[in-house]
């Protein structure tokens, strides 16, 4: 069987016996080691060239468009007269094998071992075309060179004709739809661009007023009401206001509210019995009305206000280590 080859030639299948290139002038360097490599390793490949090559020696055109059997051998057996298109070898190296001469002698098909493969090159492209493949003994001579062993493939290089097989979707893409393609990226790349973009300084989103915390007593305060649950309001803020008053004493652990309100005040400046009215009065749990405890809210914080400007004050004197 005969399959055309349209990849590299490092990418030939394991049941490739045998690979015709007609076109060795388009093999760069790293491809002949690719085919060198392959014809080691048990391959057969078939090769015809019309000018200097780099295995065999050089190639010259002639007048003579016949040549015959040179040599006794399996592809040229049955082989008497082949018409050609004048190609001859002018040079030819040592260590190869004529098997087919023009009438003058010129080698015009040789072989010769490779590692565990065989090389057969022509000199000549035309024994092997529509024009003379039918004319004198070109038919035999094509089907002793091509046929394969039984199971096998015969392949044609027709990647260096300019045949290439797709194998991403690029390569799917032909002419005026790969320019229709670029485009269409550019177009969505514009697109995210002019949207992403962000023209001028951000606009800083405007702040609310500052809410006060008695806003927020007030706030929770109504929650607690229709609650029926006040103390939980003046259960927080006497809470509240014993840590602010034992961050400032260093402790109140066994002082009564007396004794606490007369240190205080000698920290803060604020009456004595002003803060133990407060303290007295959210340890209680017992207000009369919403306005009560509001104004108490009020109170517990503006004393702690005093508290924590009086602890700012201590950090910031001298000799206190604060920074």
């Amino acid at each position: 069987m005969a399959r055309r080859w349209e990849r590299e030639i490092r990418r030939l299948p394991p049941d490739a016996e045998r690979l015709v290139v007609w076109n060795v002038d388009a093999l760069e360097n790293d491809e002949w080691e690719q085919l060198e490599q392959w014809v080691a390793n048990g391959g057969t490949a078939i090769l015809a060239i019309d000018q200097a090559s780099r295995l065999t020696g050089s190639t010259r055109e002639t007048d003579q468009h016949t040549a015959g059997s040179a040599a006794a051998s399996p592809v040229t057996a049955g082989v008497g007269r082949v018409s050609t298109g004048g190609g001859v070898f002018s040079l030819m190296r040592e260590g190869v094998l004529t098997l087919i001469t023009a009438p003058d002698g010129t080698p015009v098909l040789v072989t010769w071992t490779h590692g565990r493969g065989r090389f057969y090159w022509s000199a000549d492209t035309g024994w092997l075309t529509n024009e003379h493949v039918g004319q004198d003994d070109n038919l035999p001579l094509a089907l002793s060179l091509l046929l394969p062993a039984q199971g096998r493939l015969v392949y044609f290089d027709e990647l260096h004709h300019g045949f290439r097989a797709a194998d991403t979707w690029w390569q799917l893409l032909r002419g005026h739809l790969r320019w229709f393609v670029v485009i269409v990226a550019l177009a969505a790349a514009v697109l995210f661009w002019a949207y992403g973009t962000r023209f001028g300084a951000p606009v800083p989103t405007q702040a609310g007023p500052a809410r006060a915390s008695v806003e927020y007593i007030i706030s929770m305060s109504q929650l607690y009401r229709r609650a029926g649950a006040r103390a939980v309001v003046l259960q927080n803020l006497h809470r509240s206001l014993m840590r602010d008053l034992s961050r400032l004493l260093g402790g109140t652990e066994g002082l009564s509210h007396r004794e606490i309100a007369r240190r205080t005040a000698e920290r803060t400046g604020l009456a004595p019995d002003r803060i133990e009215a407060a303290l007295e009065q959210t340890k209680s749990l017992v207000t009369n009305t919403q306005k009560d405890l509001i104004l108490l809210s009020r109170e517990v914080e503006a004393i702690q206000r005093s508290v924590h400007n009086a602890g700012y004050r201590d950090q910031r004197r001298p000799g206190t280590g604060a920074k």
